[in-house]
């Protein structure tokens, strides 16, 4: 019974409120889900914001140089949760957009979805006024190097109680957002996408109803790759391992629950390559640090824990680089 009430309390915490997270120099990266991470090459760091722990919402970036993490900014975005997060290499700067406020949802009658957009220069975090997509969560984003865009797609928001998944494809070159072809994947949230950049092809795969589709997007339109059979899923992280010129996919949750699986694409099928490393997690996220030809994976939880373990992929096997005890919390359905 202590439990329930423990558990009922920390739900109604994180539903209700979303609370600031400030950072200074002695402060340590913890446990955390619902983030967002991507990497800076100009820096040769793999950025890290936002997200959950089992207190609050949280508002801080972070920066791992390959030996540890170091807090880059308290200040600018309001926190969220599953924010769009990915950084435009011909701007040279971060960019920020949409999230949650909560992690749970939101009440019928409070709209936590945003739609505001940021960009961080390494000194300090500018709000972008444009017009953006609709508020939402949970979209897919990447960054084709190739086109020097920005591709969104997806997500989802919740209007009068009711959840609506998204399916609009939208691009960002720098200065402005435009939306693109309407016709691709169906309207999903919790989809991983990255880019293929010898291939110069956006891959999206799975999300919410865990769909086990691979679509690919060349600047024009969806295309579904059929030989990519793989079981599916949502939640999933992945990043491209340019070094060896695939994709690497790792975790999320499948119909028959969570996993930890690893998979690699190549741009024609899937390919389990091991179940051994980081624990059965979602709600995880990842990036490719291509100065250490590295993959860095931070956080997630299992639905009853959060982690604050980071881990690399070297393209054959885990390691883990830190951790932090995991922290009970209570499971959002997803």
């Amino acid at each position: 019974m202590v439990t329930i009430v423990f558990l009922t309390l920390l739900f109604n915490s994180l539903q209700g409120a979303a609370l600031l997270s400030g950072c200074s120099a002695t402060d340590s990266l913890t446990v955390r889900n619902a983030h967002a991470m991507t990497y800076d090459p100009d820096h040769g760091v793999v950025l890290l914001f936002g997200g959950a722990d089992e207190r609050q919402v949280l508002a801080d970036l972070w920066a791992w140089n390959g030996q540890e993490w170091h807090c880059l900014a308290e200040g600018g975005p309001p926190p969220r949760t599953f924010p769009a997060l990915a950084y435009d290499r011909a701007e040279k700067r971060l960019i920020l957009f949409g999230g949650n406020r909560v992690l749970f949802g939101t009440a019928e009658d409070t709209n936590t979805f945003l739609d505001d957009m940021w960009a961080w220069d390494n000194q300090a975090w500018h709000q972008i006024h444009t017009t953006t997509p609709s508020a939402r969560a949970e979209a897919g984003i990447a960054y084709d190097s190739e086109r020097k865009r920005i591709v969104l797609f997806g997500g989802y928001r919740t209007v009068n109680g009711e959840r609506i998944r998204l399916g609009d494809t939208w691009e960002w070159d720098g200065h402005r957002w435009e939306q693109m072809s309407s016709e691709g994947p169906s309207a999903r949230n919790g989809a991983a996408m990255g880019y293929n950049v010898h291939r110069k092809r956006v891959v999206l795969f799975g999300g919410s109803g865990a769909p086990d589709e691979t679509w690919e997007w060349d600047g024009k339109v969806w295309e579904r790759i059929i030989s990519a059979q793989t079981e599916g899923r949502f939640n999933s992280a992945i990043a491209y391992d340019a070094e060896r010129r695939a994709l690497i996919r790792f975790g999320g949750w499948t119909r028959e629950g969570r996993v930890r699986d690893t998979w690699r694409y190549d741009g024609i099928q899937w390919t389990r390559l091991t179940n051994d490393g980081p624990a059965a997690r979602n709600h995880t996220a990842m990036a490719y640090d291509s100065q250490r030809g590295a993959i860095v994976l931070f956080g997630g939880h299992d639905g009853d824990r959060i982690f604050g373990d980071t881990w690399e992929w070297n393209g054959s096997m885990w390691s883990q680089r830190t951790g932090r005890a995991p922290r009970v919390r209570v499971d959002n359905g997803h």
